[in-house]
């Protein structure tokens, strides 16, 4: 009968002890307190014209999958925030604080490498006001707060423009009324490199032109500098001969 009773009582603690590790890792899977409020704070310190960098997945393209899609770049963003100020600002320390909210919650969830990679295509880069910023990040803690995961999650299909500073989707690439079309890099040097052909040409044309202003303006004589310079080029005229014959037909006569 003892032996019944130590085999129940030892049940029930373990049925307890099981229950409360359960729950307590429910507790540490959500690390949300009051600590939230905290973000007003930093929202009031931090100038309203402050540009935020933030590399983020919207809601309505991650599903089930956003919190686990956004935990590690926003941990990120809150790090390169915190090192703008010094190591006993109050606003340091406050930034750290939901800095090991993400890191728990991260590290509560497992890999994150495996989902991320096959939302890669979606992620944007964008530069968030003060406001903004940490109104994401209020968002993000409740819906982690209150999140159901899912590890089977379907990416939609990736955009086939690329994403523009402000998120949007760069609809200008493929349509010249909207914008100028840009090369790829490797197309542009060839055509600069085109553009010296027709350049080198016109400068030996130029080159031709004044050689030969040149010459036409210094024109050679005939039997200066010439191969046949000497006794040949110096023969009398042709009345001298004449002349010369005239007066031996008079000697003759005589």
């Amino acid at each position: 009968m003892k032996n019944s009773k130590i085999r129940i009582h030892a049940c029930v603690h373990l049925l307890l002890f099981i229950a409360l590790g359960v729950y307590s890792s429910k507790f540490d899977v959500n690390p949300v307190t009051d600590d939230i409020s905290r973000l007003s704070v930093l929202r009031q310190n931090i100038p309203k014209d402050y540009k935020i960098p933030v590399h983020y997945i919207p809601e309505e393209e991650g599903g089930m999958c956003w919190v686990k899609l956004n935990v590690f770049y926003l941990e990120e963003s809150l790090k390169d925030l915190a090192h703008k100020f010094g190591n006993i600002s109050s606003n340091r320390k406050d930034i750290s604080i939901f800095i090991q909210m993400l890191q728990e919650l991260r590290l509560s969830m497992g890999s994150v490498e495996p989902v991320m990679y096959d939302f890669e295509c979606h992620y944007r880069e964008e530069r968030w006001p003060t406001a903004r910023y940490f109104d994401f990040v209020k968002d993000f803690l409740i819906a982690a707060q209150n999140r159901e995961d899912s590890d089977d999650c379907d990416p939609p299909p990736c955009p086939t423009q690329p994403y523009t500073v402000d998120g949007q989707l760069n609809t200008t690439e493929n349509d010249p009324s909207k914008g100028p079309l840009f090369l790829p890099e490797v197309v542009e040097r060839s055509l600069l490199s085109l553009l010296f052909i027709p350049l080198i040409a016109l400068i030996l044309l130029f080159v031709w032109k004044v050689k030969s202003r040149r010459n036409e303006g210094n024109p050679q004589t005939p039997g200066e500098d010439g191969p046949f310079t000497g006794t040949e080029g110096t023969a009398p005229p042709l009345d001298a001969e004449i002349s010369e014959k005239n007066k031996l037909n008079v000697i003759e006569m005589v």
